[in-house]
């Protein structure tokens, strides 16, 4: 079981779009998953849009930004809480329900979650290119120089690079199944008896009320 779930963790952690949908948007975080990361950045864009960009600059921070696309946060800041929501849930409905009520009941909460993805997602990739533009853009500028921003460009085209990345989720992978393989059958206990006093703890929180 803690090879099933770590492979699935694994590969869940590495879809992107639709395929992402329930690592999305928190329920449970509400706005607050929007507001602190907003509070935690740079410069006021004002600020940093105030320098003149060269056209030639300019050239290579749009060829970078092909290659590296940050508007991507996006989709994780809408992904992330979803799936958040959806194991927080199951959590608190395990030893509660039945078995079919707890899926029955899951299969409702994870197609909300998907609804409100759908949903948010074309808002968030909009955000996201406006926000690349009014934030992204003018720190490159400010930061890195037309050489450095070409050495960037060459690191983000390197063949090797491309090769390194294609390989990574399969070496990652192995290694994780390794672990599990070694380490499974020692973990597994302890994994489930912190299932197992999280939901005590959930269902004498609940009788308290």
């Amino acid at each position: 079981m803690f090879l099933t779930q770590f492979s699935s963790s694994l590969a869940s952690s590495r879809r992107v779009g639709r395929g992402l949908a329930l690592a999305g948007l928190s329920l449970l975080a509400g706005p607050a998953a929007w507001a602190a990361p907003a509070a935690a950045s740079a410069p006021a864009p004002s600020t940093a849009a105030s320098a003149v960009i060269s056209p030639a600059k300019q050239a290579l921070i749009d060829k970078l930004l092909t290659l590296w696309h940050p508007e991507q946060v996006a989709q994780m800041m809408v992904n992330r809480p979803a799936a958040d929501a959806v194991q927080h849930s199951r959590i608190a409905l395990q030893g509660r329900v039945s078995a079919e009520k707890l899926e029955s009941t899951m299969k409702g909460i994870t197609e909300d979650a998907q609804t409100y993805v759908d949903a948010a997602t074309p808002l968030a990739a909009a955000a996201g290119k406006q926000a690349v533009r009014s934030t992204a853009v003018p720190m490159l500028a400010n930061q890195f120089s037309e050489e450095e921003l070409q050495a960037l460009i060459a690191l983000l085209e390197s063949p090797v690079r491309q090769k390194f990345e294609k390989a990574a989720p399969d070496i990652e992978g192995a290694v994780g199944a390794e672990v599990a393989r070694r380490a499974g059958p020692a973990i597994q206990p302890q994994l489930d008896k912190m299932k197992q006093e999280v939901a005590g703890k959930l269902r004498a929180a609940a009788m308290t009320r």
